[in-house]
């Protein structure tokens, strides 16, 4: 990981850095000059602080994320990485695919890895990459038991509430491994609450994005709804909204709402 911090240095003094004020930047090469310490928890006060900044890097995760996956707090380093707008990194990345790593999302790791290995890493890294790989690969050599999508599902849900961010991803992990089992296991369950973790996650085009079940229910309607004029496609949203406020179903009442509010 020697790279890694060398690396993390050399963005942190670029004139990109630089030009985004002197006191924000100078907290940032402090906390990037305590990581390459390993003194995590001073470099976390002072990312904490860019953080807290109007002036924040947009790239704020290539730094603060590894700092939390150092720390072991493996749930906000997620929700760091995920929430970030910014390009992306190989170097992130690769802290990224250990964190889902560590998270035991195990096909989301390997979704990662796998993109690094064929990516300009260098020797060491695509090497540890390709190791990551052999080992996710071996635990899916079998289709997995039931009791691994409930878990999935499980710790999606109980996240859903306090970090929505956090909860799609083992939701979506869910909805892989759900994927790859003999038969389908609380498919529709998984579906609605990924759907809403999404939305609730400010990420629509996820939703709209997700595949249309042959009988939708009016939880997942509504969710599609939601996306829909999230996104701006009035024309379907309404479509979708009017059936929910017709048939009286679950979220009728907020369908109507809804429908008030689009345009046209």
């Amino acid at each position: 990981m020697r790279v890694l911090c060398v690396a993390l240095i050399a963005l942190a003094v670029s004139g990109e850095l630089r030009a985004d004020g002197a006191g924000t930047a100078r907290h940032l090469l402090q906390g990037v000059r305590a990581f390459k310490a390993e003194r995590y928890d001073e470099a976390l006060v002072e990312l904490r602080m860019v953080a807290r900044a109007p002036d924040a890097p947009a790239n704020l995760a290539y730094y603060l994320g590894p700092t939390l996956y150092k720390l072991q707090r493996y749930d906000e380093a997620l929700q760091v990485f995920v929430a970030s707008s910014a390009a992306r990194d190989a170097l992130t990345d690769f802290y990224l695919g250990q964190t889902c790593y560590q998270l035991r999302l195990f096909r989301k790791a390997r979704t990662v890895f796998g993109e690094l290995r064929a990516s300009d890493l260098g020797p060491a890294l695509r090497e540890a990459a390709g190791r990551y790989l052999a080992i996710v690969d071996a635990v899916y050599r079998a289709p997995p038991p039931v009791g691994s999508i409930d878990y999935y599902l499980g710790e999606g849900l109980a996240r859903a509430a306090g970090d929505p961010v956090v909860a799609a991803e083992y939701l979506d992990e869910a909805r892989q491994v759900e994927a790859l089992a003999r038969e389908p296991h609380r498919h529709l369950e998984i579906v609605e609450a990924l759907a809403a973790a999404w939305n609730a996650s400010g990420r629509p085009e996820r939703v709209v994005a997700l595949a249309t079940e042959p009988a939708p229910s009016a939880e997942l309607t509504w969710q599609r709804a939601r996306a829909l004029a999230a996104t701006g496609d009035a024309v379907r949203a309404r479509a979708l909204l009017e059936a929910l406020v017709k048939a009286k179903a679950a979220h009728a009442a907020d369908a109507a709402a809804l429908l008030a509010h689009l345009p046209g």
